[in-house]
C-alpha cells in the first residue's frame, strides 16, 4: 500500500520536526504527530510501564502498532499529509525483535522522498520525554536515515533556516513531485 501524498519528516531528535509540523498544521495542512512521544507522554501521565526505559521491545511494538493505525487513518485526511516520523525507522529500532507481523507494516509506504532534519544543537532542548544529550540524539540521525534508504526511499535535507522558510522549502518539495 503506497500513498504518494504521505510525506515523512524525520531525522534527528530535537531538530524541529514537531515545530515544523505544527506550522504546517496552522496553515491548513494535514499532519500526524510523532507516535513515540505520544506513547511516552501517556505512559508518564498514568505511571505506565510501556516506556523504552522499562521494556524497549514492548514500547517499540506499541509505537509501530499505533503508527500503522495512524497511517490507515490518514487515508481519510486531505492530502498532502505530513507525518512526524514513519514506520521504517520503528521497524529498524525493533531490529531482531521484529516478527513477520511487524514486517507486514513495511507495506505501508509513503511518498518516494523522505524529508530530513539534521542535528541542530542551537535549537535542541531536553524535556519531559526527551532526556538524551544532544550528542546522543545526534547519533540517532544516521541510523534513522539509513532505515529509509534501506527501505528504498530517496532523501532530501531540509535546510537549517527559520520555521517559515522550512515550511516554504517543504511545500516547494511537495509541489515539485506533484
Amino acid at each position: 500500500m503506497r500513498s504518494h501524498h504521505f510525506y515523512v519528516i524525520t531525522g534527528a531528535s530535537g531538530a524541529g520536526k514537531s515545530t515544523l509540523l505544527a506550522a504546517l498544521s496552522e496553515i491548513g495542512y494535514s499532519t500526524v504527530p510523532e507516535v513515540a512521544r505520544a506513547v511516552m507522554r501517556e505512559q508518564l501521565e498514568c505511571n505506565g510501564s510501556i516506556l523504552p526505559s522499562v521494556d524497549r521491545t514492548v514500547f517499540m511494538e506499541e509505537v509501530l502498532a499505533r503508527s500503522v493505525q495512524d497511517y490507515e487513518a490518514a487515508q481519510f485526511l486531505k492530502p498532502p499529509v505530513f507525518f512526524d516520523r514513519g514506520i521504517p525507522e520503528w521497524l529498524r529500532l525493533l531490529g531482531q525483535d521484529a516478527t513477520p507481523r511487524h514486517m507486514a507494516a513495511a507495506q505501508c509506504r509513503y511518498a518516494d522522498t523522505v524529508l530530513l532534519v539534521e542535528p541542530w544543537q542551537e535549537i535542541y532542548v531536553c524535556d519531559r520525554e526527551r532526556h538524551a544529550s544532544f550528542e546522543r540524539a545526534a547519533r540517532s540521525y544516521e541510523p534513522t536515515v539509513s532505515a529509509y534508504i534501506d527501505a528504498g526511499y530517496r532523501t532530501c535535507v531540509i535546510p537549517k533556516v527559520s520555521v517559515q522558510e522550512r515550511v516554504a522549502f517543504v511545500l516547494a518539495q511537495v509541489e515539485a513531485v506533484a
